[in-house]
């Protein structure tokens, strides 16, 4: 005679695969979280190679974050970092995060020169905003760059097309090719643009507070990236933590030596080992100091 299973058994059954679940799907979720963290390094890294490269060919000169690709107005559109240094990366792909939830801003203009996604963002320290010859930044040269391995080159993007607009809610004035930086005119002042001459008569800069960068980054998406630090151009959470937790979890960045590694916005804007530029590179390399001193950050 056959026995079928009881309506307890099958209950039984039931929770004990329920529970099982429950122990493994947060362990398969961390191991996915893992892989793709390290997808993202590897990328990261080809990206800083990638420049390396170019600077090989380019006499140790930085590329331009962006410039105006008739060399008088936007027209035409922008050639963008990515494009520059598209001929040694070869796949578009590489400057798409896995851990990037939009799969990357696009151009601002159809006619741009720059990869059709975009998850990395240039540090204006390095790849500074040069629209035309007459605007004021200077083009780095690597050699001018102190500490080469503790200086962000490329950066992960905001995924949040908000906090990249000049206004939170206009696509139109969304900007994709901006450059990132984590510097101030004045201390606890407006954040340096890059694009504004006269910000390069200022004899020196000043890092980003803390302070200031929570309240940036909790209010961008919501009232768009105007006033705020530039580094809500980034994305420093990408693998874990929040504005409101900085310590915990980060993202992955390229220097300067073009090696890529892990850290945490907290690491990265700390004075004492300022990740961002000890000095303002493409402004003459005017020197940044410690918010609310007149000493130099570390």
């Amino acid at each position: 005679m056959k026995r079928a299973f009881t309506l307890i058994e099958l209950l039984v059954v039931i929770a004990i695969i329920a529970i099982l679940a429950a122990i493994l799907f947060p362990v398969f979720a961390q191991a996915k979280a893992a892989a793709k963290k390290s997808a993202d390094l590897s990328n990261v890294k080809q990206l800083g190679v990638a420049v390396a490269l170019y600077l090989n060919d380019s006499d140790d000169m930085m590329p331009q974050s962006f410039y105006f690709l008739n060399g008088t107005d936007d027209s035409a559109g922008f050639a963008h970092w990515s494009g520059t240094v598209m001929p040694y990366v070869k796949s578009q792909n590489l400057f798409v995060s896995p851990g990037d939830s939009s799969n990357g801003l696009s151009p601002v203009n159809a006619s741009d020169l720059q990869v059709p996604h975009l998850s990395y963002i240039a540090n204006a320290a390095m790849m500074p905003t040069k629209r035309t010859e007459w605007d004021p930044a200077n083009v780095v040269n690597t050699t001018s760059v102190e500490e080469a391995a503790n200086t962000i080159m490329v950066a992960p993007m905001t995924s949040d097309a908000h906090c990249i607009s000049e206004s939170a809610g206009n696509p139109k004035t969304m900007r994709s090719h901006w450059p990132a930086n984590a510097f101030n005119v004045e201390d606890g002042g407006m954040p340096f643009d890059g694009s504004i001459p006269s910000e390069y008569a200022a004899p020196n800069f000043w890092g980003v507070s803390k302070k200031k960068l929570m309240s940036d980054f909790q209010e961008c998406s919501q009232l768009g990236a105007e006033g705020r630090s530039h580094l809500v151009f980034t994305a420093p959470f990408r693998f874990g933590g929040n504005a409101n937790d900085p310590y915990n979890g980060g993202a992955n960045y390229a220097y300067a030596d073009t090696h890529a590694k892990f850290a945490t916005l907290a690491k990265t804007t700390d004075p004492a080992s300022y990740q961002w530029g000890k000095r303002a590179y493409s402004a003459a390399g005017k020197p940044v100091f410690k918010p609310g001193t007149m000493e130099s950050v570390d």
